[in-house]
């Protein structure tokens, strides 16, 4: 795995902790953020050739849904 990789999942690891304990303290807003946060991180993934996959798992397991993957675009 790349180092951009790693840094990447470190960073998922860290918003999805941020995610339990914002739902803890019942602040929805700070969950949304947080889900909008890792969305941002899938689109980043996309945009750098890193398998998406995992980080798709991850919203889904945090939103119950399917996350909606942008086409990427032709520069």
């Amino acid at each position: 795995m790349s180092e951009f990789a790693d840094q990447l999942d470190t960073r998922i690891d860290d918003v999805r902790h941020r995610i339990h304990e914002a739902r803890s303290a019942g602040d929805d807003f700070l969950v949304e953020n947080l889900i909008d946060d890792l969305q941002n991180l899938m689109e980043l993934a996309g945009r750098n050739d890193v398998d998406t996959g995992p980080i798709a798992e991850v919203i889904q397991a945090e939103t119950g849904a399917l996350p909606v993957i942008p086409a990427p675009e032709d520069n």
